[in-house]
């Protein structure tokens, strides 16, 4: 079983190192946060217990690197194979797996974090808007770009693409990509600093950022910064991007250097510290939260690299009630399924848990539209469940 486990890592490299071993919930990295003394509100739903013990389902296996993947209204998956491009959709009723739409050009190594990363549907998605949007890695007259597309559907099956926005020139690593609409119908993206920590101070260009965009890719009105499409800045590397339910509120997980993986907040047109001054000496999360004006703190940080990825949160998702209204992302290094508490206004984390251990590397995690929180590795896609005694 270790061997398989090394086997699946090494397949589904994207950003962050991957170990041979996992790490068990005794034993993962503790959280710093800020001090706080409450834990999240619980739902009143009487449908469900309070808590037990979460367990996985598999809904697909024996896939292509699905990195990223989203449900439509009707529970079908889009999901997007990393190194060949191509999209292929599993049918919620018959599991049917079949192939939508492959995107030319796409490049990605198993030993690099390019290729098609990032995957969206817009919520009035087919009727009124029928798009599919991705992000991926394509040759462009022979110099590999960063690109934001959307692929036009009829039914099930995409019949041409469109350049939505050319991102950036792509690194080997640290690019990015995750992607969703927002309540506001705007579409943001975070986009990686291609391991030239400079760039995510630099206002001027994509790098290091979370940008906010209309859907075809114009700046809106209202954005923080006018005209602009730079939402926050200061990021690293980072695969998760989720809005709290409640409050609107968009987190973002985010991948440190050898310290301090973050978990963040993101207060629009502020600056979160990553840049030219970042080190690993100095007293955490500072030291890798001190380049430009008024750097924001983490609201987690782990001294010991976990690999944060994907993030979502339990709204309904079935998993007892003391968990709803928490936030669950994955750990790419310890397969770890961390959950996060916040205070009363939504605003603080106070507690992390580490409530399930998948025994390998997790990337997305998305809520599906019966509430239910599901999750991929390299090679599956699997729903979280609450054992029933």
């Amino acid at each position: 079983m270790r061997h398989r486990r090394i086997l699946i890592c090494v397949a589904a490299m994207l950003l962050v190192g991957c170990t041979a071993s996992t790490t068990s919930s005794a034993t993962v990295p503790v959280a710093t946060s800020a001090p706080a003394s409450t834990t999240a509100p619980s739902s009143s739903s009487p449908a469900q217990p309070t808590a037990g013990t979460i367990v996985e389902k598999t809904v697909a296996s024996g896939l292509d690197h699905p990195a990223t993947f989203v449900f439509d209204r009707t529970g079908a998956i889009y999901y997007g194979e990393r190194l060949t491009g191509e999209i292929r959709r599993i049918d919620p009723t018959t599991g049917k797996n079949t192939s939508v739409f492959t995107i030319p050009d796409v490049i990605g190594t198993l030993t690099n974090e390019q290729g098609l990363v990032g995957l969206a549907l817009p919520p009035s998605f087919p009727q009124l808007s029928p798009y599919l949007y991705a992000y991926a890695t394509r040759k462009v007259n022979g110099v590999a770009e960063d690109q934001i597309v959307r692929i036009k559907m009829n039914g099930d099956t995409g019949t041409g693409m469109h350049l939505v926005l050319d991102v950036q020139q792509a690194g080997i690593r640290h690019n990015g990509g995750r992607m969703l609409f927002g309540p506001d119908g705007a579409l943001y993206v975070v986009v990686g600093e291609t391991e030239q920590s400079q760039l995510a101070q630099d206002l001027s260009v994509n790098s290091g950022k979370v940008l906010r965009m209309t859907p075809i890719g114009g700046v809106p009105k209202d954005n923080p910064i006018k005209g602009s499409l730079v939402y926050s800045y200061g990021h690293r590397n980072s695969f998760g991007l989720a809005f709290d339910p409640k409050t609107h509120d968009l987190w973002e997980t985010e991948n440190g250097p050898e310290c301090n993986d973050e978990i963040n907040r993101i207060i629009p047109g502020r600056n979160y510290g990553w840049g030219p001054s970042e080190n690993c000496t100095g007293t955490a999360p500072e030291d890798t939260n001190n380049s430009g004006p008024r750097p924001v703190l983490p609201q987690l940080w782990y001294a010991q690299t976990i690999g944060p990825t994907g993030i979502a949160f339990c709204d309904g998702c079935h998993l007892g009630t003391a968990r709803e209204g928490d936030i669950f992302f994955g750990a790419f290094n310890t397969g770890d399924i961390h959950e996060v508490s916040l205070n009363p206004s939504r605003t603080t984390a106070v507690r992390d848990s580490t409530p399930f251990n998948h025994g390998n590397l997790v990337l997305s995690i998305e809520r599906g539209p019966d509430g239910s929180l599901y999750f991929s590795d390299g090679v599956g896609i699997f729903k979280l469940a609450l054992k029933r005694s």
